[in-house]
């Protein structure tokens, strides 16, 4: 079995496939594993927790193995960030991904961007990759598409749709030396009025949020830059990194003006990726809509469960923060069909381009939904290859229970049993009171 991608969904797919026995092949296009929440830098494993109740958890299984490791590094970030989020270090994370990979027994080959498919009627023959020391082709009985742009289902010829209105494009930066003692909603609240005032008064023309994460003692990361383009196109993408990092050091150097608490910050790294929240997407068996999220849908052959608001970061310019989390969705499922593309047999999609509408697209997209997906289409693939079925004639009960067995959550209604059982966090002070507890923290690793 071949996944492709080795961010959220493309781990737990590797993971869940080698964890049945099938030998897996996991290519990943950089040096690591993590995806979007690495590369990019988006520090939060977002839908783990419902955003509606953040003690209720919603994605467990491999998810839960993820954040376990990650505890036990010194991995997860001080709770001094919103509740409804799971903040993660990056550079931990990709530890902790490796950790994962090896004891499942997967097979890694980093450096590995997939550049072509090989296709015969309606099967996946083979998928090409481009390695350091040429093209090689690999073969397999079933593939997992988790690129994030469904790179390998393009290639493969799978009905696709790209809507007109993709989202905004975002680098996120980190910034040290922050100073005081305030806790990440007051300076959160200081940074928009900041950029709102630098807007008004003509010195900043576009900015998102800014949403702020507190990684470390005075560190922060900083989401604000919005820059637009089509992330599958080659020149408006490289036209939208160098614009993005001309946005951060406008965006920086107005923060430092005009929030004391970052008059002495510096910037100590940008993502070595845009976040790209929205390219391809399939056209599956089902069509997840807006509707499913809103309503809290029940699915016969559910396999995943999503808890995030529909998070539309628009391309109209809009300039600070987007309504999304007024009315956060009761926890809804997501059906196998989704992860089944139409017209090619032996492929499965998991993480951001599963079959939805642009609508829903925007609560399925973020990584805590996309280790549930993943997880899925590993598990699929797995008992496809198995059983010598095609995984659109896969009895998707057989899907279920061995999710269930590897302790993934399949159904909205199991999540209310799971509160309070993500591991704590390390609490980061803020009070001028708790000095010493500051300070002791901040020598934590």
């Amino acid at each position: 079995m071949i996944v492709c991608g080795g961010g959220s969904a493309g781990l737990a797919a590797a993971v869940a496939s080698a964890r049945l026995g099938a030998p897996t092949l996991l290519l990943e296009r950089c040096g690591f594993c993590g995806g979007t929440t690495a590369a990019a830098m988006v520090h939060s494993l977002d839908a783990v927790k419902s955003c509606r109740d953040p003690a209720t958890q919603v994605v467990r299984g491999i998810a839960a193995d993820l954040i376990a490791e990650l505890a036990a590094i010194g991995g997860l970030a001080a709770d001094d960030n919103p509740p409804e989020t799971l903040v993660v270090h990056p550079e931990y994370l990709k530890v902790a991904a490796d950790r994962l990979l090896r004891r499942a027994g997967v097979h890694v080959l980093y450096h590995a961007p997939v550049v072509d498919a090989v296709t015969e009627g309606r099967r996946l023959r083979g998928v090409e990759a481009a390695l350091r020391d040429g093209r090689a082709r690999f073969s397999a009985r079933v593939a997992v598409d988790a690129t994030g742009d469904a790179d390998l289902a393009y290639f493969a010829g799978v009905p696709l749709r790209i809507d007109p209105e993709l989202q905004a494009l975002t680098l996120w930066f980190r910034l040290g030396d922050v100073a005081g003692d305030d806790d990440w909603r007051t300076l959160e609240e200081a940074c928009r009025s900041a950029l709102h005032e630098a807007h008004v008064q003509g010195k900043v023309e576009i900015f998102g949020g800014p949403w702020v994460i507190r990684l470390a003692c005075g560190e922060v990361t900083l989401n604000c830059t919005r820059v637009y383009g089509n992330p599958v196109d080659p020149l408006e993408l490289s036209a939208a990194e160098i614009e993005a990092r001309e946005q951060m050091m406008l965006l920086f150097h107005a923060l430092r003006r005009r929030v004391p608490q970052l008059a002495s910050s510096r910037i100590l790294c940008a993502g070595s990726q845009l976040h790209i929240r929205e390219s391809r997407k399939v056209i599956g068996e089902y069509v997840l809509d807006e509707r499913d999220v809103l309503d809290g849908a029940r699915f016969e052959d559910a396999v995943a469960v999503g808890a995030w608001p529909i998070d539309i970061h628009s391309t109209n310019r809009f300039v600070g923060v987007h309504p999304h989390k007024e009315s956060p969705p009761e926890p809804y499922e997501i059906p196998y069909r989704c992860l089944i593309p139409l017209e090619l047999d032996n492929l499965l999609v998991a993480g951001k381009p599963i079959s939805t509408t642009h609508r829903a697209h925007g609560s399925t997209r973020v990584q805590g939904t996309s280790l549930a997906t993943g997880q899925a289409a590993g598990v699929a693939a797995a008992l496809a290859a198995k059983l010598n079925v095609r995984p659109r004639n896969l009895d998707p009960q057989l899907v279920r229970a061995e999710l269930l067995r590897q302790g993934a959550v399949i159904t909205a209604g199991a999540t209310a049993e799971l509160v309070g059982s993500l591991p704590r966090q390390s609490r980061s002070t803020t009070s001028s009171t708790q000095a010493t507890e500051r300070e002791r923290a901040c020598e934590q690793p």
